[in-house]
């Protein structure tokens, strides 16, 4: 009955060996509870959050380098601006095609009905000669003023090296008489307004830097590296205080009236001396 009780029981040199395998159970089930997800070798939780907020933003290390990032943005913005500026101005001076022209012609008591083809002529060599330099199908003829009409012209077809606008008058090529002079030079019509095409190349190229910018700043590992490497010096640069700056600008005012006073005693010493010697006379 003892050895069963004994056994039961367990020895001190059993029950210790059981007391220790239930004890490092209980310390192994409490590490798993606070740690539910142990580490793997290998792995770094700073990277880990780190990708993790790579992930859930747009940018590249979006909160590293904030202000030197933007401050870049902002200044490549402005050069972007400029540019889309100096384009609007080149894009106005571009000839667009002109496939109609406006002529405004005196009234003589002719009429043009739209589709009708006319001749455009020129004044020849002799008084009241005309020279055909080509032809046109009027597409409108509205009254300009008392006297004056307009009439626009399209599916002009010039000879020679002649152009629309060496035209000085229309006529019907079935009525050589009826002659009409212009008022003035005429003018061709744009395909479509020239405000569009500026419009149009300064949008794209403000899109375009916009994007670029974007690009670089935002997303570019190599250059937003740079950058924040950039932010991380630049808070260690040891900004002199507002007495500093004030004694430094002091002594920089002083050093040069200073300087100017001495230039100007050498100057007037040495314009009397000369003047003492007659070599330099007033």
């Amino acid at each position: 009955m003892a050895t069963n009780s004994n056994n039961q029981t367990g020895t001190p040199g059993g029950a210790g060996r059981n007391g220790d395998l239930s004890s490092s159970t209980a310390v192994a089930q409490l590490v798993e509870q606070r740690i539910p997800n142990p580490q793997v070798a290998g792995s770094s939780p700073s990277r880990r959050v780190a990708e993790e907020d790579h992930s859930a933003s747009p940018f590249y290390k979006s909160g590293q380098g904030f202000w030197v990032r933007w401050m870049t943005a902002a200044l490549s913005g402005l050069l972007v601006a400029a540019g889309a500026g100096w384009l609007w101005q080149q894009l106005g001076i571009v000839s667009l095609p002109t496939p109609t022209w406006r002529m405004t012609v005196r009234d003589m008591g002719i009429e043009i009905r739209p589709e009708q083809q006319i001749e455009l002529i020129t004044r020849g060599g002799q008084e009241g000669e005309f020279v055909k330099i080509g032809t046109g199908t009027a597409k409108s003829w509205e009254s300009f003023s008392k006297g004056q009409h307009t009439v626009v012209v399209s599916n002009i077809a010039m000879e020679g090296t002649q152009t629309p606008s060496d035209t000085q008058g229309v006529r019907d090529p079935a009525k050589p008489e009826s002659v009409m002079l212009l008022e003035g030079k005429a003018g061709g019509i744009p395909i479509f307004q020239r405000v569009y095409l500026q419009a149009g190349g300064a949008g794209l190229m403000l899109i375009g830097g916009a994007i670029l910018i974007f690009w670089i700043v935002g997303l570019k590992p190599r250059t937003v590296d740079f950058l924040i490497a950039t932010d991380a010096e630049m808070k260690k640069v040891n900004w002199s205080t507002r007495r500093e700056i004030t004694i430094q600008t002091e002594v920089v005012i002083v050093a040069f009236f200073l300087i100017a006073a001495i230039i100007f005693i050498i100057d007037v010493a040495f314009r009397s001396l000369f003047q003492f010697m007659h070599v330099m006379r007033l």
